[in-house]
């Protein structure tokens, strides 16, 4: 098992990525062997590179888009508004409106 297939598969299908579990039997592996595996290679937990792709997916949508941040909770793949809230905070430091309010800032002072 190659771990850039695997980081690329995660990225390409961020949204339905729901945990260890699903994504070992998409990828025909042990949830464990795909653990170990990529902690290995990639010196993270898998579960947290899911978290930070959910995360920068969220951001590119908030500065690319006008949607509402629910919606761009479920887009990034977060199963529940305020889970995909929280987490973006906890990663990122502001709130959605906050970091959508800050890109829009840097655009009209450049």
């Amino acid at each position: 098992m190659d771990t850039e297939d695997v980081k690329r598969y995660i990225v390409r299908n961020v949204k339905s990525v729901s945990g260890l579990r699903p994504l070992a039997a998409e990828l025909h592996v042990s949830p464990e062997k795909l653990r170990k595996d990529f902690r290995k290679a990639e010196g993270i937990p898998i579960s947290k590179f899911i978290t930070l792709t959910k995360v920068e997916r969220a951001k590119d949508l908030l500065k690319g888009t006008d949607k509402y941040c629910f919606e761009i909770c479920f887009e990034a793949g977060f199963s529940r508004e305020d889970g995909g809230s929280r987490i973006f905070k906890r990663v990122t430091g502001m709130t959605m409106g906050e970091y959508r309010e800050s890109g829009r800032r840097k655009r009209g002072s450049a």
